[in-house]
């Protein structure tokens, strides 16, 4: 897997003039976040994809196991994902922080 590498702000990172890549374990760990931080319909080629973060996760339907599913849902919707082997949620401030142990075909990876 290669995917280009993006910086703590979701801008594409530039090295000498060149965009920078990711391969391997660092580009799946970079689109895992990318795909779990990713709102319903902000894909312009893809509406339905993505979490209902505004309406349906925080604080207003299905609880805490609710929330922990539909994130881990679309941690597994990854094409190199085998498994998510801890997963826990919590609250800073209107903040939701997602702490994960995840599996890929090219070794396991923290989010």
């Amino acid at each position: 897997m290669k995917t280009l590498e993006l910086d703590a702000h979701n801008n594409l990172v530039v090295t000498q003039g060149n965009l920078s890549v990711l391969e391997g374990l660092k580009a799946c760990a970079q689109n895992t976040k990318t795909r779990i931080g990713l709102y319903l319909g902000e894909n312009p080629l893809n509406q339905e994809e993505g979490i209902d973060y505004d309406n349906t996760v925080l604080g207003k339907a299905g609880g805490e196991t609710y929330v922990k599913n539909m994130i881990q849902n679309r941690i597994l919707d990854g094409e190199d994902i085998v498994s998510v082997s801890s997963l826990k949620l919590t609250h800073t401030g209107e903040t939701l922080v997602c702490e994960a142990n995840i599996n890929s075909i090219y070794g396991a990876f923290d989010l």
